[in-house]
């Protein structure tokens, strides 16, 4: 049976633009959105504090997590 969503995951389940979880961007899209270069990227991926997420073999950033990640890194060189 499945489990009924409750209201934060309504928040983050389908926003009917064909993205399974607005919250979640796959490498690829997250590249194309941000306009972050996809090596860049996977460099990202590899640093203890960016909000990623690794399900199988698929990388997904979670885009939430990315705007406060900015905040806190603001200044920095990464």
């Amino acid at each position: 049976m499945y489990k009924e969503f409750d209201s934060e995951d309504n928040a983050i389940k389908q926003n009917g633009n064909g993205r399974q979880y607005s919250n979640l961007y796959s490498v690829k899209e997250f590249s194309k959105t941000y306009k972050i270069g996809i090596n860049t990227v996977y460099r990202l991926c590899k640093l203890n504090d960016f909000p990623f997420i690794q399900i199988g073999g698929k990388i997904y950033i979670v885009a939430d997590e990315f705007i406060a990640w900015v905040k806190e890194n603001r200044g920095k060189v990464v």
